[in-house]
């Protein structure tokens, strides 16, 4: 089968200090040196009171209401995209629902809980459902360990849109719909645990039980298939092996000199199905990884860097053609504001297919195979104007030796704190149509969106 490369996209929180928690935190602190024995605090405080200083404020402080632990927001999300060629899927809409989120958070003085749902009517699929986004339960059970419990969102490395040691789950079928970046990262049950030792951090995930990428299988979008020599659809008639079987993903980090440093470790399974079984049924072979990265600030902008090593553990030798080959991968990629309100982002991804001899002569396709050091280029690019309401963006892939690209442009309006609009097109061609974008070229679509927040 066709080896897939693997793509990413960051996401960064931000976090605020509101004025009511500044001022509730201040009388707070008043109240507990005014509670304390130790003289040379009281008499500090007397000391202000004389200067008119606590009286001033006292009427204010006493009017403060405490805030309230839970956090309640929603959206309504409309969306919807259609193909700009013919396609042998069912639908000619890639993209046509209606989608609501609910968002709660609750915090404690001992942990937070944050559940994140949305209600979907999908028209491609005429089907609607209820998707647990996030449930979790986050605490500190020691003073260098935190702990969070639940369906959640997992990610780490620093690629843009190239994924390497983060194989957390995907959802390839959001990512080429024109769906919200936010729905390219799916959740796993997981336990994630953090531990701080000086200037280490270090993280630990457990999946209990393997949790794949949202992959094609036909539904919404068609597929090559060497045995048919075509792109097909199966859909429901697309066979998988699962596994209940666990996976494991480490990370330890730390900063030296403002360089970020990273080592990374994982234990499970392909994330996508590459494998296929004595029955014919594809299914995901065993894999191992580990890596290490680097991010640190150069001239005015981000250098980074980023290695990982892919062992198939089922085709150690490389000559077991239904089982994909072990890889090494490595990205490079430079981002910085070219002018004002422009920035460029550049990267380099090169993936080298192990025991390669061994694997074109156990190729079951000989004309299709992959080279041996496929070569990737992406170029994002983003301009924002309006007071950053208005934003132009385009990433492009290209491969050089795949000769086959994949651009992604958008349009991004934000009206006001609540409302939004997206337009954007998801743009595949390639000289083969068995290349990793050349097959998709079918899937080509243009999409529309309308977020309303409240």
């Amino acid at each position: 089968m066709k080896k897939l490369a693997l793509i990413q996209t960051f996401s960064l929180l931000g976090f605020s200090l509101t004025s009511s928690q500044i001022i509730a935190q201040t009388k707070a602190v008043q109240q507990a040196v005014t509670e304390s024995s130790d003289e040379k605090a009281s008499q500090e405080i007397s000391t202000l009171s004389a200067d008119g200083w606590q009286d001033e404020w006292a009427d204010d402080w006493q009017e403060t209401t405490q805030l309230s632990p839970w956090k309640f927001s929603y959206f309504v999300e409309v969306a919807y995209g259609r193909f700009m060629q013919n396609n042998i899927v069912e639908s000619n809409a890639s993209l046509s629902e209606l989608r609501g989120r609910i968002n709660l958070d609750y915090s404690h003085a001992f942990f937070e809980l944050t559940a994140k749902g949305d209600f979907l009517y999908d028209d491609v699929l005429v089907q609607t459902d209820f998707n647990t986004r996030e449930l979790n339960i986050a605490f500190s059970p020691l003073k260098n360990l935190d702990v969070k419990l639940g369906r959640q969102v997992l990610t780490w490395g620093t690629g843009d849109y190239l994924f390497l040691n983060d194989l957390f789950k995907k959802d390839w079928q959001s990512f080429f719909s024109g769906r919200d970046d936010e729905y390219l990262k799916s959740a796993s049950d997981s336990i994630r645990m953090t531990s701080y030792w000086g200037d280490f951090t270090v993280d630990l995930a457990w999946t209990p039980e393997f949790t794949p990428d949202n992959y094609l299988t036909g539904e919404r979008f068609s597929f090559y298939s060497p045995l048919m020599k075509t792109n097909i659809a199966p859909d429901e008639n697309f066979r998988v092996e699962q596994t209940q079987d666990s996976q494991w993903s480490a990370r330890v980090a730390t900063s030296i000199q403002g360089v970020e440093y990273a080592l990374y470790g994982y234990k499970g399974f392909w994330t996508t199905p590459l494998g296929m079984n004595q029955q014919g049924m594809a299914y995901f072979p065993k894999m191992n990884a580990w890596g290490a990265s680097a991010l640190t600030p150069l001239s005015t902008g981000i250098f980074k860097m980023e290695f990982s090593a892919y062992n198939s553990l089922e085709d150690r030798q490389g000559n077991q053609a239904a089982i994909p080959n072990s890889q090494i991968r490595a990205l490079i990629g430079y981002e910085q504001e070219v002018i004002k309100n422009l920035s460029v982002g550049l990267q380099y991804y090169l993936e080298k297919t192990q025991h390669y001899n061994a694997y074109t002569q156990s190729a079951l396709f000989t004309d299709e195979v992959v080279d041996e050091y496929r070569q990737l280029a992406t170029v994002r690019l983003r301009y924002t104007t309006m007071q950053q309401k208005l934003i132009y963006s385009l990433f492009a892939f290209y491969s050089p030796t795949d000769q086959d690209s994949y651009l992604k442009p958008a349009i991004h309006y934000r009206y006001n704190d609540n409302y939004s609009f997206s337009a954007g097109a998801n743009i595949f061609s390639g000289n083969q149509p068995f290349t990793f974008f050349g097959q998709h070229q079918a899937n080509t679509n243009v999409w529309l969106r309308g977020r309303f927040s409240f």
